[in-house]
């Protein structure tokens, strides 16, 4: 009679395995855990668009301003004269008269003694915009939209107190207001911006 004994280690004594499966429970967890996985993968994807479109949108401001203000002071320092007035709905510029307050939605600037020469910046009434154009036809840009403050110029002293006259050594102030929707965020972003300068030959 030949006995085989099983030691440890040896080939058979490791019972060959059938094909295992998960149980309900085990597969459950896994699910669940797959399923917060891709929940926090999905959030923290949403959130970076968000943030995109947030810093978007205020890099796009910034630029816009910083050019924007950037042409009109350079445009004020070299220009020969500058009125400050309101301009209409037919786009009539109309220059404020002295003895009344030097505060208006328009500033007229002449870069030479040539009066028919010169450029207009002023606050659109009926779309509440931000426009800068010139004599020459056709050159109507808009600078910001959904400006909320009509009164965007005024005159003012060294001190700051607004004139009442056509000054040679004022100051002129530029004071602007406007919101800029955010896509996917509900409230609008909102901005203010301000400046002064004067003519450099007065």
């Amino acid at each position: 009679m030949k006995v085989h004994l099983c030691f440890p280690g040896s080939r058979q004594s490791t019972p060959t395995k059938s094909t295992a499966a998960f149980t309900l429970a085990e597969l459950l967890v896994a699910m669940s855990v797959f399923l917060l996985l891709v929940a926090g993968i999905l959030t923290a994807h949403v959130f970076g668009l968000k943030m995109e479109k947030t810093v978007e949108t205020k890099l796009n401001a910034s630029n816009g301003a910083r050019n924007a203000l950037g042409k009109i002071t350079d445009e004020i320092r070299t220009c020969t004269s500058v009125w400050i007035g309101n301009v209409s709905t037919n786009g009539e510029f109309t220059a404020l008269l002295d003895g009344v307050s030097q505060t208006g939605s328009g500033l007229l600037i002449q870069p030479t003694t040539n009066a028919a020469n010169f450029i207009v910046y002023f606050v659109d009434p009926i779309d509440n915009s931000f426009r800068r154009t010139t004599s020459t036809p056709g050159t109507t840009a808009i600078i910001a939209q959904t400006v909320t403050n009509t009164m965007v110029f005024r005159a003012q002293d060294y001190l700051g107190n607004v004139l009442t006259n056509s000054q040679n050594n004022r100051v002129i102030h530029l004071t602007l207001e406007f919101y800029q929707p955010q896509p996917l965020l509900p409230d609008p972003d909102y901005y203010k911006l301000e400046t002064s300068v004067t003519r450099r030959a007065l």
